[in-house]
């Protein structure tokens, strides 16, 4: 199927559940995360679908849930899943899931991190309530190999501790097994009518999970692809590339769906 196939399936679905990631999906992916910002026509076509009858729509990321909110907020009453599924409000803002940050091995690791940026200085820590991320993108290409080494040592201290690390876009993140996307996913359908079609994409490790659950049970999985990473270890029913052309599906999708109401 085409890109227009894909677009006239969403279409057609009596109940959509329309989810994406954010960076390097809905954002370009950024040397330093704070800068990271939505592309307008995306918060323009995600807020049209959101008020689209019979759609839902979910912003599902690694950030935290007060990040992702403030980042999102002009598109308004979504779902929102924070740090893969630990954290995630309600349409209306309320927290409906929250789980156990744990704060000692978290401590623990984040003193690991400190004494690898010590010895790589351009690394990056990043602490969320539930888990903890090193960001290695502005690392220049000759403290390359000595980063890998120290990123080598961080990830057996966080399997020591019982964290899986995620290897993504220039980021090895610690986090709880016990949360990911693809169950961040299951919450949000269990609460949907029965039959609900899931759309999902992403450009990352950590989405994989959720294009899986998606091809799993009937849905769409799109894998957002960049020259970083061209290519998924799972299987999606749609390569796109880059943010642009989600777009231009997440346009195409929300005039079609005004369209139908």
């Amino acid at each position: 199927m085409d890109v227009l196939q894909w677009v006239e399936r969403a279409a057609a679905a009596p109940s959509l559940l329309l989810a994406t990631d954010f960076d390097g999906t809905i954002s370009e992916i950024t040397a330093v995360s704070g800068g990271a910002v939505a592309a307008p026509g995306a918060l323009g076509a995600l807020g049209a679908l959101s008020r689209a009858p019979g759609t839902t729509v979910a912003i599902v990321t690694g950030r935290t849930i007060h990040d992702i909110a403030a980042r999102t907020a002009a598109i308004g009453a979504v779902w929102r899943v924070g740090e893969h599924g630990a954290e995630i409000a309600a349409p209306g803002g309320e927290l409906v899931y929250l789980a156990e940050a744990p704060t000692e091995a978290l401590d623990a690791l984040e003193r690991e991190a400190e004494e690898a940026v010590r010895r790589i200085p351009a690394l990056g820590i990043e602490r969320k309530r539930c888990s903890i991320a090193l960001h290695w993108r502005r690392v220049p290409a000759e403290a390359r190999p000595a980063a890998f080494d120290a990123l080598g040592a961080w990830e057996d201290a966080a399997a020591r501790r019982g964290f899986v690390v995620m290897r993504g876009r220039s980021i090895h993140e610690a986090r709880d097994a016990a949360h990911d996307k693809g169950r961040a996913l299951a919450f949000l359908l269990a609460r949907l009518p029965q039959g609900t079609l899931v759309v999902y994409a992403g450009d990352d490790t950590t989405d994989e999970p959720a294009i899986a659950h998606a091809r799993e049970i009937g849905g769409v999985g799109v894998y957002i692809a960049s020259s970083e990473r061209p290519d998924t270890a799972v299987e999606p029913h749609l390569t796109l590339d880059g943010p642009e052309a989600w777009i231009a599906f997440l346009e195409a999708l929300a005039a079609r769906r005004g369209a139908a109401a």
